[in-house]
């Protein structure tokens, strides 16, 4: 009977441990399953012991390069090494950074990517560089390198990233957010997903930004999704007062910040979404993405 109870006990643990994770959307798999994503692949000696690392850990393997992941909400990196079975001096490397769910995985990759990928079709998008394989899919960002740049290790990081999309998500697609920009004038691949520190002001944060060309014009278009009205109100709240403008009642609205770093940024605030524009001097476009804006 007891040995039942304690059975029942782990069974409801493992439940919960699972709604968890899907409540919060942290993850399609538990980290308790992170080996199957990384399968055997012919001609390669699959790695013998698959290194974790978390947040407090992440600087003893990546350095400097890991505040860009820090930045994003970063839970934990699976980083293991295949080693050629005919040559055992040509390897691979396969990281695979689990961050704070779909859109900050998307805004890591954002950062890294060139501006001109050479794209590749896995995951929800990637990319090719001399010896690897970039790319992003569900709450992960992988990345998967090489010093040999050889058809056959290009082959094999080919099949491991197409292995670690199938696992984590067979149906890939953008977060929601990267559509909710204009399409007219969006600058190709320019796409960014900021978490922290946007424009430079920390109550500035979850900006999804895009580049745009229009006559001649280069400037940029953001959009803010919050999850509540109060986050709005206080953001818009906190950037007035950093620009030292007295405009009494703040209302949802349209609204032009006089920002001293970044001259003026244009702002719609409705409910829990502020859409904007920077470095826009066109008086014309002003208006006109304001208008958009508001009543869209």
């Amino acid at each position: 009977m007891r040995r039942d109870k304690s059975v029942l006990k782990n069974v409801v643990f493992a439940l919960l441990v699972v709604t968890i994770y899907m409540l919060t959307g942290l993850s399609s798999i538990l980290p308790a399953d992170y080996e199957r994503l990384f399968p055997d692949i012919e001609g390669w000696e699959k790695p013998e012991e698959i290194d974790v690392y978390y947040p407090e850990t992440l600087w003893d393997i990546i350095n400097g390069a890991a505040d860009l992941f820090n930045a994003y909400d970063f839970r934990e990196l699976y980083w293991g090494e295949y080693v050629n079975s005919e040559d055992n001096s040509i390897y691979l490397v396969m990281e695979i950074y689990r961050q704070g769910g779909p859109v900050r995985a998307y805004g890591a990759y954002s950062q890294e990517r060139p501006r001109t990928p050479e794209l590749i079709d896995v995951g929800v998008q990637g990319y090719t560089i001399p010896g690897g394989l970039n790319f992003f899919v569900d709450d992960c960002y992988v990345k998967i390198r090489s010093h040999d740049t050889s058809q056959s290790t290009a082959e094999a990081i080919k099949k491991l990233a197409n292995h670690v999309s199938e696992e984590l998500d067979p149906n890939p697609e953008f977060p929601d957010i990267v559509h909710s920009l204009p399409e007219e004038g969006k600058v190709e691949y320019s796409d960014q997903f900021i978490n922290t520190n946007f424009l430079g002001h920390p109550f500035l944060s979850r900006a999804f930004v895009n580049s745009y060309e229009i006559d001649g014009e280069n400037f940029n278009l953001f959009i803010i999704k919050n999850e509540e009205r109060e986050q709005s109100e206080e953001i818009m709240t906190e950037y007035y007062e950093f620009s030292s403008q007295d405009v009494g009642e703040i209302k949802e609205g349209i609204h032009r910040i006089d920002d001293r770093w970044n001259g003026e940024v244009g702002i719609v605030w409705k409910d829990n979404l502020l859409y904007g524009y920077y470095n826009l001097d066109d008086e014309e476009l002003q208006d006109k993405y304001l208008d958009f804006f508001w009543h869209n």
